[in-house]
């Protein structure tokens, strides 16, 4: 009897045990499976875009990265992989020339990191499902710090650009001022100098003959 009683103790004990462990292995699953939404991402402005264009492989990563505002845990996880890969390859990429700066690149290797961090997430078993959620905000994060250096350094050169033009127009702009004003106008004084110097040489020799003249007439009536 005791044998008996004994024995439905332990299976009601094991019973109660994997009931237990089945709860908390559905408690997980569900926070695994809990869908979160994030922040969208700061993107390039529209007037940008036709000069990034031709960058595929940022085009490639901004669409994948469009599944990770609205995601689960899981889902995050098992797309870290090829998440990666994308972040990899917008790294290596030949990016827009003005974008080719170490402060540029800085941002792309920190994107880069952060999904590297949440595929080593994949294969550590006792990861919890917030600390996937925060690391996605992490990689969003990243990607809006690309598209805002991106805006950054386009508006400063379109400012530059601008200021280069207005400079242009004023240098045209002063050059026949100087050209018709100052070098003619010297010119002009010189030649009026010169002219009037010739002709008052002229004069005096005109004078001088004159005075010969008379001179030479008065000796001749003198002479008589």
């Amino acid at each position: 009897m005791k044998s008996i009683f004994y024995s439905l103790l332990m299976l009601l004990i094991f019973s109660c045990d994997e009931a237990k462990t089945g709860k908390d292995t559905l408690v997980k699953k569900s926070d695994y499976s809990m869908v979160q939404k994030h922040e969208q991402i700061e993107l390039v402005q529209e007037k940008y875009q036709s000069r990034i264009d031709d960058w595929k492989e940022y085009d490639n990563l901004l669409e994948f990265l469009d599944q990770y505002i609205v995601i689960s845990p899981n889902d995050a996880i098992n797309n870290s992989n090829e998440l990666n890969d994308k972040a990899k390859s917008l790294n290596d990429s030949i990016k827009p020339e003005i974008l080719e700066t170490p402060a540029f690149n800085a941002r792309l290797n920190l994107l880069l990191n952060e999904t590297l961090r949440l595929y080593d997430m994949s294969s550590i078993p006792s990861i919890k499902a917030a600390e996937v959620n925060e690391q996605v905000t992490k990689i969003l994060l990243a990607f809006s710090a690309i598209n805002s250096k991106i805006n950054t350094t386009l508006s400063q050169a379109e400012l530059e650009g601008e200021i280069s033009e207005i400079n242009f127009k004023n240098d045209i702009a002063s050059k026949p001022f100087k050209t018709e004003t100052k070098l003619p106008k010297k010119a002009s004084f010189s030649k009026r100098k010169s002219s009037l110097k010739s002709q008052k040489i002229k004069l005096l020799e005109e004078e001088r003959m004159m005075e010969k003249k008379k001179l030479f007439q008065k000796r001749k009536k003198d002479d008589r």
